[in-house]
């Protein structure tokens, strides 16, 4: 069971009484709820000697555990993700399955209580075909500084049960502003996690007045929630069917350079369901760019309910791939053909929107990576893959002429050093 989630469950079971009647609300817990109150010194100094105990033999439990299960796709798997991190990351295709939430809240303590159930169908992200999958869950805003909160993993599975509970400090106030975001992972014996996809539960939408609210949420890429800023657009359409689209300027935009916070901005824009596409120039060194550039396209009027305008501004990189700084999308649909408009939209990231454009998939090399680390876990070649040595310190190496990059993992007893 994930950090804090045993008293969490005392809070969920005593929320349906909070919300009716006025009662103590003194922290209890399992271990102290059948003692008076002015015993608590004790019993505190207890449980803390007891949690310690369990907290060294669960470490070392883990340590035997990471010996036995470690073998060669582990191995490989890691030299790939050195070589580029990408390897293992999930495009819009790569991810699916739903985690399934109950959520409640306590109007008294103003607690809004979270159950991550189980999660279904999820992609597999080790070699051996199956997942560690665990969840961190966190709000958006973040107003009370909460942080994240984490379930344990569960070993070799795609569709884990959890049951845990989780609490968050959340004024009434704020519900409606607020996200709440679960996010799966694969849990590695070594290396960096690998995401697998989250769900992010508008609270606003759910009634939390009405006892608990239990669901499935669709697992998604991630969200970037930092995006911000504004993006001005004039839109016209001249019979018979040229659609005119004028990218005015942007306002308070994201920091594609943390460091001068500033960004080298510039705009793509395409109609959905198309495949060609217009770009602005790259305006340098400002959060605030303006482009006054105007693009048309050939759009029958009887195409306007299934099209939409597609606008994605980035941060233009010297060295890598460029980054997205948000997007907007404008459904034709709802277009007066007979009155332009000039407006400003809010900047989002809407990658997980339905208009998402297949150029954003993975490039050749990425693919390329992907497919041989499969085929060497399946045909269990190089020999190491068949068995690895847990005793003596080893190396062993990756390299690929057509990336031109290289690898290495070192272990000293089996265990990555």
């Amino acid at each position: 069971m994930g950090t804090g989630a045993s008293a969490s469950k005392q809070q969920w079971t005593a929320a349906d009484e909070d919300n009716t009647a006025v009662e103590d609300v003194r922290p209890r817990t399992a271990a102290n709820a059948n003692l008076p109150t002015n015993d608590m010194t004790g019993m505190t100094k207890l449980v803390e000697a007891k949690n310690k105990f369990l907290k060294i033999k669960s470490k070392e439990k883990n340590t035997a555990c990471f010996q036995k299960q470690l073998d060669g796709t582990d191995i490989i798997k890691e030299l790939y993700k050195r070589m580029d991190p990408t390897v293992t990351q999930p495009d819009t295709g790569d991810i699916k399955g739903d985690i399934q939430l109950s959520l409640k809240y306590n109007h008294k303590q103003q607690l809004l209580l979270v159950k991550v159930i189980r999660a279904r169908d999820l992609v597999p992200r080790d070699l051996n075909g199956k997942s560690d999958p665990y969840t961190v869950l966190d709000l958006v805003p973040d107003v009370n500084g909460e942080g994240q909160k984490k379930t344990g993993y569960k070993s070799k599975t795609l569709n884990p049960v959890f049951n845990e509970i989780f609490s968050f400090q959340l004024d009434h106030s704020r519900i409606a502003d607020t996200k709440l975001r679960v996010a799966v992972w694969d849990h590695d014996f070594f290396g960096e996690d690998d995401f697998n996809g989250e769900g992010v539960v508008d609270l606003s939408a759910i009634s939390l007045n009405s006892g608990t609210h239990t669901d499935w949420f669709m697992l998604q890429l991630a969200t970037d929630f930092s995006i911000k800023g504004e993006l001005e657009i004039s839109l016209e359409y001249e019979e018979p069917e040229t659609l005119i689209v004028t990218i005015h300027k942007a306002f308070n935009i994201k920091a594609g350079n943390t460091l001068r916070n500033t960004s080298d901005a510039f705009v793509k824009c395409a109609i959905s369901g198309t495949s060609f596409q217009y770009e602005t120039e790259v305006v340098s060194s400002t959060l605030f760019p303006e482009f006054e550039e105007t693009f048309e396209f050939t759009v029958p009027p009887e195409e306007f309910p299934s099209r939409a305008v597609l606008f994605h501004i980035f941060d233009k990189e010297t060295v890598g791939s460029n980054n997205s700084l948000g997007q907007v999308n404008i459904e034709l649909k709802y277009l007066d053909l007979d009155e332009p408009i000039r407006k400003r939209y809010p900047l989002a990231d809407l990658k997980n929107e339905s208009y998402k454009r297949a150029e954003w998939a993975q490039n050749a090399v990425a693919q390329e990576f992907r497919e041989a680390m499969y085929a060497h876990a399946l045909y269990r070649h190089p020999i190491f893959l068949r068995g690895i040595e847990t005793k003596g310190r080893k190396l062993y190496s990756l390299s690929s002429r057509s990336a031109g990059s290289s690898s290495k993992v070192f272990l000293v007893n089996g265990i990555p050093g």
